[in-house]
Order: C-alpha cells, then sequence, then structure tokens
C-alpha cells in the first residue's frame, strides 16, 4: 500500500488550520510514519504538485489522502476519519465522523 497526503500550505507558508490538525492527530497516534509521502498543495506556487494531484481527482479541498493497494487501485479519502478508519481500522465516533461531514459540507444541516 502507498499512501499519499496531501496538506495545503498558505500564503503565509504556513500549513492551513486542517492539515496541521491531521498532521498533529497522525503523529500523536504514531501513524505519520505510515504515510509514504506528505505533498504541498502550496498557495503561493499554483503549480504545485499538490494542486495537480487535486485537479487530478478533482478534490476541492485538503488535506486529503490518496491511497494506492498492493493491486494498483486507487482511492481518494477526503474525509480524515473515514481514512483513519478504512486504512488503520481505528474506531472512530460517529460524533467525530458527523461532525466532519457537516464541516465539509456547509449547506447540509441537522434536521
Amino acid at each position: 500500500m502507498h499512501i499519499q497526503l496531501i496538506k495545503k500550505i498558505k500564503l503565509d507558508g504556513n500549513n492551513c488550520r486542517k492539515s496541521a490538525k491531521v498532521l498533529n492527530e497522525l503523529q500523536e497516534l504514531g501513524l505519520l510514519d505510515k504515510i509514504d509521502e506528505i505533498i504541498a498543495a502550496d498557495q503561493r506556487q499554483p503549480s504545485s504538485e499538490g494542486f495537480a494531484l487535486a485537479n487530478q481527482y478533482q478534490v476541492e479541498s485538503a488535506p486529503f489522502f490518496i491511497v494506492k493497494n498492493e493491486e494498483g487501485l486507487t482511492k481518494v479519502y477526503k474525509a480524515y476519519h473515514r481514512f483513519l478508519k478504512d486504512v488503520f481500522n481505528m474506531s472512530i465516533s460517529e460524533e467525530d465522523e458527523l461532525s466532519e461531514i457537516m464541516a465539509q459540507n456547509p449547506d447540509l444541516d441537522y434536521i
């Protein structure tokens, strides 16, 4: 399995808030070394590899993950908690999953 993490770098040169949080959590969980490549979508360089991958996979927000399995099949994860659940078999609370979905889809609302 080959895992790529695409993070966003803001115009000031810092990681975006969500990318920094994900990197921090992966470090705390001892999973950062399981990521094969960390690629930047750098706002200071619109032609950066991260933006090219975002365009290729039609992803509009970072961070996101590209996972290639042993058979060569590629899956893109836009949701961090879904990535943790599917790739690392981690149990994720329903509340964490729902809050991530809501944050990624501001047009949704609770009923």
